[in-house]
């Protein structure tokens, strides 16, 4: 009887020593030995530059005159501040791009969904381009992303 009782008793000491344990190891910061390794960097800001209303007379097919307005607001983002003050600067030129750039579309394809993604990338060509090419901006392609943020045709 007294190795019954005895080998109970270990079994609850053990028992309790790993439930313990388990929270004990729970309720400890880990650290892998370097304390710079657990802070992340800031993230940074995201600055736009807006191109607003460009307004273009376009044919609904190829083969059509320009019989339909698309009105059609573009944002671009950038991580770098001066880059929306040389957009400003530059964007008459910026707009006269993507004018030449919608002109030569017809309402269907500008208003289709599947192409926008393609519209985008080619808009955020032209507003790099010019920032590289009209003023020499270091670094070279500020823009990061583009938008179309409005999309309106009228017949």
């Amino acid at each position: 009887m007294k190795k019954v009782m005895l080998n109970g008793i270990i079994a609850v000491t053990m028992l309790g020593a790993g439930i313990g344990g388990t929270f004990a190891f729970l309720g400890m910061n880990h650290h892998n030995g370097s304390a710079t390794a657990a802070t992340m960097p800031a993230p940074k800001p995201i600055y736009f530059a807006q191109l607003d209303d460009v307004v273009v007379s376009v044919p609904t097919d190829s083969n059509n005159p320009a019989n339909t307005y698309i009105d059609i607001t573009l944002q671009f983002s950038t991580f770098d501040q001066n880059a929306v003050t040389t957009f400003t600067n530059l964007q008459p030129i910026i707009k006269s791009q993507v004018i030449n750039l919608l002109m030569a579309q017809t309402s269907k394809s500008l208003t289709d969904p599947t192409t926008h993604d393609a519209l985008s990338k080619q808009c955020l060509a032209i507003a790099n381009q010019v920032l590289n090419t009209s003023a020499n901006y270091t670094p070279p392609n500020p823009f990061t992303a583009a938008y179309i943020t409005n999309l309106v045709e009228q017949d």
